[in-house]
């Protein structure tokens, strides 16, 4: 209130001449002055170091002849830093002109406040002074408090994060009263006596008792509100990072003490090990996972939780109990599904993170495996029942298909992946969820046929599969790759190709593991952007999943012992003779010369050419258990304030190199949702989006025009979005007139 009450007396003042004093000669209100200059005030200061007479006389003249010339049109505040009765040709203005006389500034902002408040100001000479430069912004109830010691001038929850982040600045652009304040309650919470301390010195202080409670879980309530509060700042959070970087915690600790909620990555790799070393230990691992689950599911400190926590708990926590239950191979199918793939994606999760930490990933990898030799068991043991069901599923889609399907077709997208995929989406999006059991060998030429016609034959040409696919449905299907999907038109029928993950996994093995989780991010985006351009449903197929080995030994490799001709693969083999062992399934399958498929009974590879790590072709439920998931959107609440583009018409044969887009909306207000739209224009030149508008915000009835340059081209598009759900709501070709421009000859 202080700026407040200031800033209305000078204005008083002025309102009367253009010329005032405001006289301070114990220099204790210069703080106030920046509120002048910010009004636009002109300031003209006296030099109090000024001590003979002959200079004081001299400065006002020259001050005085200044405001009459140079600031004649502005309103000015001399700034006067000595007595009234020793001033000289400022001395009249005092009386002439106005003069707000700051003498004593204690009695003048005690009047003020007992006015205001009715509060007598208790605080001596002194303290008043810090609380008139801490009252700066402060409003009458912050000022009341302080008068009846509700509040302490200085409050260490304003102070003590930009100290912490900055300590020599903060510090060293205090007035020194206040900073001193500020000094004896940093003190205060270290519990030390006030001395001369560097502040960096006294920052690596609090912050050193801050990390040390929280490695020996002696924190106290006071330092883990700062903590979480500094985790919490977006602006401060960085410099908690390199003070915890910079933390050396003693080599013996024992992270089971430590504060669950503590920031030391460190103390996290350390508790992994030791659960890895206890990791058959059953009792071991139920009392230190509650531990690390509380750890891992607090809200407070997401920052420094290690996020394959999560995927440890679901690997060590998952209970194969259901499996037993399974009494047929469909059962095991919806166990594998619904339950055990969410533990194929917590050791990927931790293939990607440690894989070249194999102290690490090798017990994490054999607890995984013995989960996994049970689930196949099962699997193998009921497998006679195997029956797939990918042949001609495309052809079948499409034939019973309405105008608006989108069909994303992808290359090794493994159950877990399109499970994780679903559960995001689910958040806004309706999603049916469907199994589909592959073909064997589960690999792409066998398994995209597959999909691509009802007769079984293989076709090796994608293209020739989309052309089969066409000839078999009738449709005007389209067929694009995912990734060069762009708004604009929409046909009925599109099928949308996406290889990246099985390509990388292919090309890159294990390296692939850490672009999946960009592979799963693309699917999103162009699942969502698909509904956006206003297709009904969009379906998610593949033709096969796939394994991950992690990390492998020589012996850890199947021999393909055969007889007769062979071709081996890394995870099947194809035969001309029939074989007899009983550690593997068989297919009769004729390609070629081959006659037969044999893939073993477990996840392991067969000693083939070539790297390891990720492969398919076998027949276990994650190369053959797939997903036939439909995406759609939940009905509308509300359809939003229509928008279309006016001008089409004009738009398709413009002349020159500048068009202009007219926006239309209805004028019609059904609901608080067409009040006003905020719409984005798209210009595609192919696929290529080469420029955008701002965001346009339109209101009922509103007709708004955007203008746009060809910029070489003669022929683009426009595609008109809502900006915020990039819903498409229209579209229009544009093309450049072949005609000469002549400039309005004709």
């Amino acid at each position: 209130m202080i700026d407040k009450w200031f800033v209305e007396d000078i204005e008083h003042l002025l309102k009367r001449r253009n010329l005032i004093v405001l006289l301070d000669p114990q220099v204790q209100s210069g703080f106030l002055l920046p509120l002048l200059e910010s009004k636009g005030y002109t300031i003209l200061q006296t030099n109090k170091s000024l001590s003979e007479e002959w200079q004081m006389v001299k400065e006002e003249l020259f001050l005085r002849e200044k405001a009459e010339n140079e600031h004649k049109d502005s309103k000015v505040v001399f700034y006067v830093t000595r007595d009234q009765n020793k001033l000289s040709f400022l001395f009249d203005y005092c009386f002439t002109h106005g003069c707000l006389d700051l003498s004593s500034l204690s009695v003048w902002l005690k009047d003020k406040l007992f006015a205001n408040t009715g509060l007598q100001v208790h605080l001596d000479n002194k303290m008043l002074l810090i609380a008139a430069k801490q009252g700066v912004g402060k409003d009458i109830a912050w000022w009341k408090k302080i008068l009846q010691d509700l509040e302490d001038l200085i409050s260490l929850d304003d102070e003590l994060l930009p100290f912490l982040n900055d300590p020599d600045n903060h510090l060293n652009n205090k007035d020194k009263d206040i900073r001193k304040l500020v000094e004896e309650k940093l003190f205060e919470l270290l519990g030390q006596p006030y001395m001369k301390k560097p502040p960096k010195t006294l920052a690596n202080e609090i912050v050193g008792r801050l990390l040390d409670g929280l490695a020996h879980n002696t924190v106290t309530p006071l330092f883990m509100q700062m903590y979480y509060r500094w985790i919490d700042s977006e602006t401060y959070y960085p410099s908690l990072t390199q003070y915890v970087n910079a933390y050396k915690l003693e080599q013996k600790i024992d992270p089971w003490t430590a504060h669950p909620e503590h920031c030391f990555e460190a103390l996290d790799l350390k508790m992994l090990q030791l659960l890895n070393e206890h990791i058959k230990d059953k009792v071991y691992l139920s009392e230190k996972l509650d531990i690390i689950k509380v750890r891992a599911n607090s809200t407070k400190i997401k920052r420094f939780v290690s996020p394959w926590w999560h995927d440890v708990i679901m690997l060590l926590e998952f209970d194969m109990s259901l499996l037993n239950a399974c009494k047929d191979f469909n059962a095991v199918v919806t166990f594998y599904a619904d339950y055990y793939s969410k533990i194929d994606r917590a050791i990927r999760n931790l293939y990607a993170t440690f894989l070249h930490e194999k102290s690490i990933i090798r017990p994490l990898q054999d607890y995984y495996e013995a989960l996994n030799y049970e689930l196949l068991y099962k699997w193998f043991v009921e497998g006679h029942d195997y029956q797939a069901n990918q042949k001609g599923y495309l052809v079948d889609l499409f034939r019973h298909a309405k105008p608006g399907t989108a069909v994303v077709v992808g290359d090794g997208i493994r159950y877990e992946i399109a499970d994780y995929i679903a559960q995001t989406l689910s958040k806004y999006l309706k999603v049916e969820k469907q199994i589909m059991l592959a073909d064997m060998p589960s690999e792409t030429e066998h398994n995209m046929s597959a999909l691509y016609v009802e007769n079984g034959e293989v076709i090796s040409i994608h293209k020739d599969r989309e052309k089969k696919l066409t000839e078999a449905t009738g449709k005007a299907i389209v067929f694009v790759d995912l990734e060069a999907l762009n708004y604009g038109e929409k046909p009925d029928f599109l099928v949308l190709s996406y290889k990246d993950i099985d390509s990388a996994g292919e090309k890159l093995q294990q390296g692939a593991i850490k672009l999946f989780s960009e592979f799963e991010q693309v699917l999103m985006d162009k699942i969502t952007q698909l509904l956006n351009m206003g297709y009904q449903e969009v379906h998610l197929v593949t033709d096969h999943g796939f394994v991950l080995t992690g990390v492998l030994e020589e012996a850890d490799k199947i021999s393909p012992n055969v007889t007769g001709k062979k071709v081996v693969h890394e995870r099947y083999i194809r035969t001309v003779e029939k074989q007899n062992d009983n550690d593997w399934c068989e297919v009769k399958e004729s390609y070629g010369e081959y006659n037969y498929v044999y893939a073993a009974k477990s996840s392991r590879p067969f000693k083939s050419k070539g790297t390891y790590g990720f492969s398919h072709g076998g027949f276990t439920p994650q190369e053959i258990v797939l997903p036939k998931f439909c995406f759609s959107k939940e009905a509308d609440i509300a359809s939003g304030l229509e928008i279309i583009i006016k001008n089409k018409k004009e738009l398709s044969d413009v002349a020159g190199d500048i068009f202009e887009i007219k926006l239309q909306a209805s004028s019609m207000i059904t609901d608080l949702f067409t009040t006003f739209r905020k719409v984005q224009l798209l210009i595609y030149e192919g696929s290529i989006n080469y420029i955008s508008s701002n965001i346009i915000t339109i209101k009922p009835g509103d007709l708004q025009s955007v203008e746009f340059t060809f910029q070489g081209k003669m022929e683009v598009k426009a595609v008109l979005l809502d900006a915020e759900t990039r819903e498409q709501l229209d579209v229009t070709d544009i093309k450049k007139s072949n005609a000469r421009d002549l400039g309005g000859l004709l």
